[in-house]
């Protein structure tokens, strides 16, 4: 008798111990998938973060890479020139501030050892009286600035353009701070940014503005090489300022636009907090900042964006818990599920109660999904269908009756018809495990829905044909009108790309090729040039263009401009050749040339072409535009030549056809390994415009 009882509590305890064991994988598995779930929202929050950084950096690093661009080139030119005016300064200061729209101020800072002080403060007060030399006073008496100290080297402002507030005469050699980037620029031959600090600016009261600057070295001849001829070499430095209140202006305000806040550390030191858009308020790193690194002139800055509360809130933040609370219920839930199925499994007399049920809790499922179900008997044609299945199409079942196999063909898209009954085919036969496809259905309203279609044959006769499919509709046209998007942003992004690629090498007034395309096209043509051909390289310049542009205005120098570039791209006569425009009125043709016979031919062709324009300049002594022609030809180049140098002495070129009175051509000539380096021929060839 004692057997019995344990007969009977055994069952039971099998039964419990298979729902405990349900209840513990589904809320294993719930609890996987929260932290799935919320793994991929944190990495979905972090790419939002990131993709919104990319767009606060691309604010200002566009603007911070064309300033060294533009400061770097124009150093270069400042090492080509002898002697730089006042005049001349402001003039690149016009040009550059175009280039460069990050630059508040632009400044000449030539070195100059102390022994020469007095004799420089003496030159520079012929062109500006009362220039003198000086430094921030310690307590700031007076106008706040005393003469400079002695030291061994000064480095004064002598030129600045705008000149209004600008710091002309302050040696900025009383700050190591300020040094350390104009050194580590000398040695390294490139624009390097210096650390932020108190802007100063003369004779503008206020509080100092927190900015930086990137100094360019210039040195007295082009490119020197290695670090003791550069500091042998050095003449002074370009130096761009750039207010850092303007510069991160445009970001701070994309930043605030999508709710994020921005700091901006320098690293080299020591994490200095330098900007911030929050205010006064101390920085703590939190757990949802963002940080990207941006070099800045060769100096690394650290920017970190942060969430303000609430600013990334969305119901998809929600998902992991609601999974796992929905897990945690469906795991519950099955729990009773089995627990019930078991105990009616013991009772028989509950069987149809329990099949009640399941049937109930199924058509919970479908009517959750939204899915529209089918089931078709093949033989009869006859369609049985739920509500939701026409409630897609904006109708009732109702209205569709009778509903038969030729209904759904009736509201089928003819477009898709045909692939759908092919993939129905292709699960008959049994090539596809399911029959899957996507479709239009014509809606009440006369509209198109997408619809994705998933079903099976669940029963055949003893032959294999197939007697009766059954499946689901699901409304997919927001998925549909999502790819339809994605595929025209894809495009357009394409197209933008384009167009980007175009505008970085071609100048937009002219159409020529721009100075940042010329070392390219140059090592080009010298990659062909050292399998046996020649190459030339051609700088012209128009006469009295500022002369031209004073009197009939700069619309109609830059119609002079077009003419002109267009006149030369017509003169061209091989694929290889090409135009550039190299800054203002300067341009310069790559071209082949079996001899300097044929070279000085070629350009003399280009000359005359000019001249028969006739654009009339009562400016110039022929009353009509002309330029001067400096032309560089070399017989047998090797791989020692490289695009600076032949721009270096083509360039010499033209300023020889300037000194000699210009609306000439001066040609130089370099036979085998001469002119790949500093050598130059002991008298230029010159060719007027008649002999031309």
């Amino acid at each position: 008798m004692s057997a019995n009882p344990r007969r009977r509590i055994w069952p039971s305890i099998v039964d419990a111990a298979l729902v405990v064991l349900i209840l513990a994988v589904g809320l294993a598995g719930s609890l996987g998938a929260y932290r799935s779930l919320a793994l991929k929202a944190a990495s979905q929050q972090r790419e939002l973060l990131n993709a919104m950084g990319q767009s606060v950096v691309s604010a200002f690093d566009l603007q911070l890479v064309r300033t060294v661009e533009t400061l770097q080139a124009a150093s270069q030119m400042l090492s080509a020139q002898a002697e730089l005016t006042r005049a001349q300064f402001a003039r690149y200061g016009t040009s550059l501030a175009n280039d460069a729209t990050a630059l508040t101020l632009l400044e000449w800072q030539p070195v100059v050892p102390h022994a020469q002080l007095a004799e420089f403060e003496s030159r520079a007060n012929l062109e500006q009286p009362g220039y003198r030399v000086v430094e921030p006073a310690p307590d700031y008496q007076g106008d706040g600035f005393v003469p400079a100290r002695e030291r061994d080297v000064h480095v004064p402002v002598r030129y600045s353009w705008p000149e209004m507030g600008a710091a002309v005469g302050v040696d900025m050699a009383f700050d190591p701070r300020r040094m350390r980037s104009k050194l580590l620029a000398r040695d390294a031959g490139v624009p390097i940014a210096s650390e932020t600090f108190p802007l100063i600016r003369r004779g503008q009261p206020g509080a100092a503005v927190t900015g930086f600057a990137v100094s360019a070295p210039v040195y007295r001849s082009p490119r020197p090489e290695g670090v003791e001829a550069r500091r042998r070499e050095l003449a002074g430095y370009l130096a761009g300022v750039i207010e850092l209140p303007a510069l991160m202006s445009e970001a701070a305000l994309r930043a605030d636009a999508n709710g994020l806040d921005v700091f901006v550390f320098d690293q080299e030191e020591k994490h200095r907090l330098i900007y911030s858009s929050a205010g006064s308020e101390p920085f703590q790193s939190n757990e949802r900042d963002t940080a990207l690194n941006v070099d800045v002139g060769g100096r690394p800055w650290e920017l970190v964006l942060r969430p303000r509360p609430g600013a990334l809130a969305a119901e998809s933040d929600r998902t992991p818990l609601l999974t796992l609370a929905a897990g945690s219920l469906a795991s519950l839930l099955v729990a009773v599920a089995v627990a019930r199925s078991l105990v009616i499994r013991r009772r028989l007399e509950r069987t149809e109660a329990v099949l009640a049920e399941d049937r109930q809790r199924m058509a919970n499922v479908l009517d959750g999904t939204a899915a529209g179900t089918w089931d078709w008997h093949i033989d009869s044609g006859q369609l049985d269908i739920n509500e939701r299945w026409a409630q897609m199409l904006g109708r009732t079942r109702a209205e569709l009756e009778p509903v038969t196999g030729t209904t759904w063909e009736r509201l089928c898209h003819p477009g898709d018809l045909i692939e759908a009954s092919l993939a129905m085919k292709r699960h008959f036969s049994g090539a596809d495990e399911r029959y899957t496809a996507e479709f239009r259905m014509r809606h009440a309203d006369g509209r198109w829905i997408w619809v994705q279609s998933n079903g099976s044959v669940f029963e055949r006769d003893a032959e294999g044909r197939p007697l009766r499919l059954a499946g689901t509709h699901m409304d997919i046209s927001r998925r549909k009108a999502d790819e339809q998007r994605l595929h025209d942003d894809a495009r357009a992004l394409e197209a933008a790309n384009r167009q980007l690629r175009d505008l970085a090498i071609v100048d937009a007034l002219t159409g020529a090729f721009n100075r940042r395309h010329f070392n390219d096209v140059c090592l080009a043509a010298l990659a062909g040039a050292q399998r046996g051909q020649a190459v030339a390289l051609c700088m012209l310049d128009v006469d009295h263009f500022k002369a031209y542009n004073d009197r009939y205005g700069h619309q109609a120098g830059d119609a002079v401009l077009k003419a002109l570039a267009q006149t030369l791209k017509d003169s061209l006569k091989r694929s290889t050749d090409a135009l550039f425009r190299l800054g203002g009125e300067e341009f310069g043709v790559i071209f082949s040339a079996t001899s300097a016979e044929t070279a000085l031919h070629f350009v003399g062709q280009l000359n005359a072409a000019l001249h028969a324009l006739g654009l009339p300049h009562e400016g110039s002594p022929q009353k009509v535009v002309t330029a001067s022609f400096g032309l560089a030809w070399w017989a047998a180049p090797s791989s020692g030549l490289t695009p600076d140098v032949m721009y270096a002495a083509a360039d010499e070129a033209l300023y020889e056809a300037k000194r000699g009175g210009r609306d000439q051509v001066v040609m130089r000539c370099f036979l085998a390994g001469e002119g790949e380096a500093e050598a130059r021929p002991s008298e230029p060839l010159a060719l007027s415009d008649r002999q031309a």
